[in-house]
């Protein structure tokens, strides 16, 4: 009976915690204006999404790599209309090609990320409490620093993609069990590349900071981001492939308002994850506060 009894406590405790983080993050929604700030979000990654498949078709090029190796990556994740949409502008762009496009797309693949990190991390500091950043330079900096990681976390990408696939068919000549390897590299490499987008996440929540901060007030945030990130993305393309028509409504604009929602969707994700872990950080002030007395007068 005892022992029941104490289970029974600490299921109560630990519901009443999950039913008040549940609150907390459903009062930060509307107190930070995520819906606003997600869709200031979304406005700059539309900006950034084209430059980038510019700099990333020629990267595609220069290393030698297919269109369709590239797409099959986002068919995981985005919906097929999106797909064809970035498959459409990537035939274009290599069919199109030049220098001079090439230096545009890479100033602006500098730019409009620039402006979305710089988006982000206002609403990672809003998130933990933070005021306006003293050091505007300082600011700025780290924000050039996100996009460097990004633009290398999209190349690392490619390189993964691609180059560990074809070193692993160059040993399979030569090494009897790699043929298992290679079966097995077409599901890890999406696990690479999950671990490249969390420890992209965690720089961003933590350059976001004014001090440095500890890992556990970071990684929380950046795993409930990726996780709810991948979910909300297959989710999403599920729903479009099956019950959404946007092509029947919008025509020729439905893949474009599907990319809209998506990156919507994917924005609010990414800030509910610096969210979560302000929440965290603000139960935890609460339950370390002693308690006040009441004085009746």
């Amino acid at each position: 009976m005892w022992r029941s009894g104490v289970s029974f406590r600490r299921k109560k405790v630990h519901n009443s915690r999950l039913l008040d983080m549940l609150s907390e993050l459903v009062y930060r929604y509307h107190r930070h204006d995520v819906a606003q700030q997600s869709a200031a979000l979304a406005y700059y990654l539309l900006f950034t999404l084209f430059p980038m498949l510019i700099f990333v078709s020629s990267l595609l090029g220069l290393l030698n790599i297919q269109t369709a190796d590239a797409l099959e990556l986002l068919a995981t994740v985005l919906p097929d209309a999106v797909v064809d949409l970035c498959g459409t502008y990537l035939n274009y762009v290599s069919e199109t090609a030049t220098a001079t496009m090439f230096w545009f797309s890479l100033v602006f693949s500098i730019y409009f990320p620039m402006r979305a990190a710089n988006c982000l991390m206002r609403s990672v500091r809003r998130a933990y409490g933070l005021k306006r950043p003293v050091s505007l330079v300082r600011h700025y900096l780290r924000v050039l620093l996100f996009t460097a990681v990004l633009i290398l976390v999209v190349v690392a990408s490619l390189l993964l993609m691609t180059f560990g696939q074809r070193l692993l068919l160059y040993l399979a000549g030569r090494v009897p069990f790699m043929t298992g390897v290679i079966r097995l590299w077409h599901y890890l490499r999406f696990f690479l590349l999950a671990l490249l987008l969390f420890a992209t996440l965690g720089t961003l929540y933590a350059l976001a900071q004014d001090q440095r901060q500890s890992a556990g007030a970071i990684l929380p945030g950046a795993v409930c981001a990726l996780i709810g990130w991948m979910c909300v993305s297959v989710g999403f393309s599920f729903y479009v492939e099956n019950f959404a028509h946007y092509s029947v409504i919008y025509g020729t604009l439905g893949a474009v308002v599907v990319l809209m929602i998506w990156l919507f969707l994917s924005s609010a994700t990414l800030i509910m994850g610096s969210e979560y872990n302000g929440a965290r950080l603000s139960m935890r002030e609460k339950r370390k506060a002693p308690p006040t007395e009441g004085k009746n007068v």
